[in-house]
């Protein structure tokens, strides 16, 4: 009798060592098993959460390109359209212009159709100091009338200044431009006297 209370009391004891590791016996399998899963699961959920945010900053990092890349397609429209406007103003200036080149060498050719106009240059007056007056006359080819006309006073500057044109118009005799001058008094320069008439059929 006392050989089975023997028995029973050391299989409680070993069924309770089983139970409590704390008393001796091994750990509880299902227990550490419980533990492990636990812990891979929130080293899971960790790398998720990391993944999750990089996830995101992935994101608003695509966002902002694409709303860059939006404000960039919308600029190059605009400037693409102030391009285009500019090329047709300038292409409507080069038109005109182009017109109006045209015209002017229209204008040209007609009025040198219906004038014919050439410059005729007299000979310069013997450089002498013999008198104090000389008259020059430039005369224009047969079928031309003088239009109008000038003169030079050589062969410098200096004696320029010491001469007074008295008169010039159109030729007296035959088409042309006479021109008459003289020297200041009390001057004494050495110069000549040229005549020049612009004719014009």
């Amino acid at each position: 009798m006392k050989k089975r209370y023997l028995v029973l009391s050391l299989s409680l004891v070993f069924a309770l060592a089983l139970a409590v590791p704390a008393l001796g016996g091994p750990s509880n399998p299902v227990a550490s098993v419980s533990a492990s899963v636990k812990s891979i699961a929130q080293k899971a959920l960790k790398k998720a959460n990391n993944a999750q945010k990089t996830a995101n900053a992935a994101q608003g990092t695509a966002n902002s390109a694409s709303s860059a890349a939006n404000t960039a397609s919308k600029e190059a429209k605009a400037a693409q359209t102030s391009a285009n406007t500019a090329q047709a103003t300038a292409n409507s200036a080069k038109g005109a212009a182009d017109a109006a080149q045209t015209t002017a060498n229209e204008a040209k050719s007609l009025a040198e159709s219906k004038l014919g106009t050439t410059e005729f240059v007299a000979s310069a007056a013997t450089e002498t100091n013999e008198t104090n007056f000389k008259l020059q006359t430039a005369s224009c080819p047969a079928g031309s009338v003088a239009t109008g006309g000038g003169f030079e006073i050589g062969p410098n500057g200096t004696a320029a200044s010491q001469v007074t044109i008295t008169s010039q118009n159109s030729a007296i005799y035959g088409p042309g431009w006479l021109v008459t001058a003289n020297e200041i008094s009390g001057m004494t320069p050495n110069w000549n006297l040229k005549s020049i008439a612009v004719c014009a059929t």
